[in-house]
């Protein structure tokens, strides 16, 4: 990731960035999507990705319409914005056709419905084998339109639509309710650069413990009934406000101004901030098995980080001649505001420039019964004085107790 620097007292004339072409962002349905891409397939693949990237989803695109339709792409491009332009729209409803009219369940049925969750929860994920999966991790960032001074330059940079920026495939490891690393360091797979900024954990089981404590002590209202891929899935809605929340949203790094323990360096610190969120829960309403949960963070105005989120999608997978229901897919989203002051303008700790988005698509597979040496990992924090990207943890969110953090 490019290191950050703070201009000090240079005196330079900044001349203004091109100015940049607008960008139209067409709004589209998910019908009108798989329309544009049949007529697209004989298109070039940049071409494709081109027009992807200028596109919005109006409703959530299901993980198996997301399979179907990078199917039929054959270029890697086109296929790699699909998946960005499908995790964006996560956090939408899904499509009018995907809610049946069904009555909504009296508060009896609906009361018991929540039992069976907090039961599925309690006792169900408790019972799991010790396991080991593959994690698949593809992050995303864009780049935002700024003039960056370098040692001899000023440079100008135009604006970049969300792309690859890293890959990586690792081991997790969930033994005794804990996700753990292994120590086989030399057998992690990594496909060109790694992924920096956002960084994935706590999908096993903490992450649905801590959200549904939080949950149960705040506000949970029933919210619809969804079709999928099963069957029927019944959703909860749910609001934690700040002061009975357990996450915070934290940010690597901010600039403290100078540090005076060194030559004129930047004092790098770790923004970190509880905040209240919100989300939903969609759920086997007979087992009470969770299929799918998302959180949004609630971020006051005007906060270095602006916008935070994540779900997780949970579904069958066959460890040792037995069904489990386990992570298979979790998407985190961070947008955060660049805090490097350029041509001397303004000071370093008070700096907001132009907002950036870091996403990350996170695939689990492979499953398998645990069965290989590892260690615990120990430690929630992200060192102060390293600069980089948000330090996060399968969401903009670090919850107590190895929950997921940043």
């Amino acid at each position: 990731m490019r290191k950050l620097i703070v201009l000090c007292g240079l005196a330079l004339i900044a001349l203004p960035a091109a100015a940049e072409k607008p960008i139209t962002v067409v709004k589209v349905s998910a019908d009108q999507l798989k329309l544009a891409l049949a007529a697209d397939r004989d298109k070039p693949d940049a071409d494709v990705a081109q027009q992807l990237l200028n596109m919005e989803l109006t409703g959530r695109l299901s993980s198996t319409e997301l399979a179907q339709l990078k199917a039929e792409l054959s270029g890697s491009k086109a296929q790699e914005a699909l998946v960005a332009l499908a995790d964006l729209s996560g956090f939408l409803d899904p499509a009018a056709a995907q809610i049946p009219a069904d009555a909504m369940p009296d508060a009896a049925t609906a009361h018991q419905m929540l039992a069976q969750v907090v039961n599925y929860v309690n006792t169900t994920l408790r019972q799991l084998p010790n396991l080991i999966a593959t994690r698949d991790t593809t992050g995303y960032e864009d780049r935002p339109a700024e003039d960056i001074q370098q040692p001899t330059a000023l440079v100008s940079l135009s604006y970049l639509p969300l792309h690859v920026a890293g890959r990586s495939s690792v081991t997790a490891t969930y033994r005794d309710r804990k996700e753990v690393i292994d120590e086989g360091g030399g057998k992690v797979k990594k496909r060109g650069p790694a992924v920096q900024g956002l960084e994935t954990g706590g999908v096993f089981g903490p992450i649905l413990s801590v959200v549904l404590a939080d949950a149960l002590k705040s506000k949970m209202t029933w919210g619809h009934w969804e079709k999928g891929a099963g069957g029927a899935e019944a959703v909860f809605y749910y609001a934690v406000p700040k002061d009975k929340s357990d996450y915070k949203v934290q940010f690597c790094c901010i600039s403290g101004g100078i540090d005076p323990n060194t030559l004129g360096e930047t004092d790098w610190q770790v923004f970190s901030e509880l905040a209240a969120y919100h989300g939903e829960i969609a759920f086997d309403p007979v087992t009470g098995a969770i299929l799918r949960i998302t959180l949004e963070a609630e971020m006051p105005p005007n906060e270095v980080v602006f916008a935070a989120g994540m779900y997780v999608e949970y579904g069958p997978v066959e460890i040792g001649g037995k069904t489990y229901t386990c992570p298979v897919k979790s998407v985190s989203i961070l947008k955060a505001h660049t805090t490097e002051p350029q041509m001397g303008m303004h000071l370093a700790s008070s700096y907001k420039g132009p907002p950036k988005t870091f996403l990350n698509d996170v695939a689990f597979g492979q499953y398998r019964r645990f069965g290989s040496e590892t260690r615990i990992l120990t430690g929630d924090g992200v060192a102060p004085n390293q600069p980089g990207g948000p330090a996060s943890a399968d969401s903009p969110y670090a919850a107590p107790a190895r929950a997921p953090t940043h």
